[in-house]
């Protein structure tokens, strides 16, 4: 299981009619010209392409989320079968005096475990799965870059194989991401002088680290989860679940329909190729299914829209003084 993180329907339609993604473009049997392909239908009415005399091997479905569209709800629910109680990314707890956020290693480590209270069962991967990059665990034995276990001291017995140690052990791989990663950084710098210098609308803040942010889910995170997931078909383990966050970032900061962001998913389009290389020597059989927790829209910050922030607004209608800027 592939997770694009924060790819739409529309954007993942549109990235692979704009010819930004052929691999997925061939597993669809999408093609420029309905002519030169055979088609039939399915017994649901859908219609099926055959392009060069291959049939294909994936189809495409859109799903809505619940009211809370965002990582957190909705990996929860798809890898514990449970986001109950989870109205937002953030918010706060009365019982508990508390602010639970989705990417907080204790916020996660709680919300797993009153899904596995609730459900009865350990999670989706627990029939010897492995969990890569994501905010919970599944119930895999094999984790690495999960959030939900980040506070757990891991000993050397326990400790996965697939993280960061194992990935940057190897020189060849230090390197060629390293450079990635100065690339990146330059990459993010030109692009947000370029959209600051058009007045691009909307727009946000990406200043400070964020270029540095950016450069580690888009080339980190992305290499060491792709190289942790071909370990894993490698080893034969009977199902593996990896979260790709690459598109999410910069689509949150540069647009999700932006250019920045179509070129993400290009790169992400070569890495999905490479596991499906990896997948043809594999002791077992694979099937690969991508999948996303939710999609994006434009739309420009609360402060930018009405001057003031959402605390400011808030203090304001209590009566509270509200801070001159």
């Amino acid at each position: 299981f592939l997770q694009l993180d924060g790819v739409g329907h529309d954007v993942l339609r549109d990235a692979v009619g704009k010819d930004l993604m052929p691999t997925v473009a061939r597993w669809l049997g999408d093609s420029d010209s309905d002519s030169d392909s055979d088609s039939d239908s399915d017994s649901d009415g859908d219609r099926t392409v055959t392009v060069d005399g291959a049939r294909p091997t994936h189809r495409l479905t859109p799903w809505r989320t619940d009211w809370s569209s965002q990582t957190g709800a909705s990996q929860l629910g798809i890898l514990h079968g449970s986001n109950h109680d989870v109205p937002a990314f953030r918010w706060y707890e009365k019982a508990g005096r508390e602010v639970m956020v989705c990417n907080r290693p204790t916020s996660a480590a709680e919300l797993q475990r009153r899904a596995v209270d609730r459900t009865g069962d350990g999670g989706l991967l627990t029939a010897d799965g492995a969990s890569r990059g994501n905010l919970f665990s599944g119930g895999a034995d094999e984790q690495a870059l999960v959030l939900s276990i980040a506070t757990k001291r891991r000993s050397r017995e326990n400790r996965s194989r697939a993280g960061y140690f194992a990935y940057f052990s190897d020189p060849a791989n230090a390197v060629r991401t390293a450079l990635s990663f100065v690339a990146e950084v330059g990459r993010e710098i030109a692009q947000s002088t370029r959209a600051r210098v058009r007045k691009v609308r909307p727009r946000v803040s990406r200043g400070g680290l964020y270029p540095f942010v950016r450069a580690f889910a888009t080339v980190v995170e992305r290499d060491v989860v792709v190289a942790a997931v071909m370990g894993d078909m490698l080893a034969g383990r009977t199902s593996v679940y990896a979260d790709l966050v690459a598109y999410d970032e910069v689509a949150h900061h540069s647009g999700p329909c932006s250019r920045d962001a179509e070129k993400v998913l290009e790169r992400l389009d070569r890495a999905l190729a490479l596991i499906e290389n990896v997948a043809e020597h594999a002791p077992r059989p694979y099937r690969i299914v991508v999948l996303s927790d939710h999609g994006q829209s434009p739309g420009e910050t609360f402060r930018a829209r009405y001057g003031l922030g959402l605390g400011d607004l808030v203090r304001a209608g209590c009566g509270l003084p509200v801070p001159r800027k």
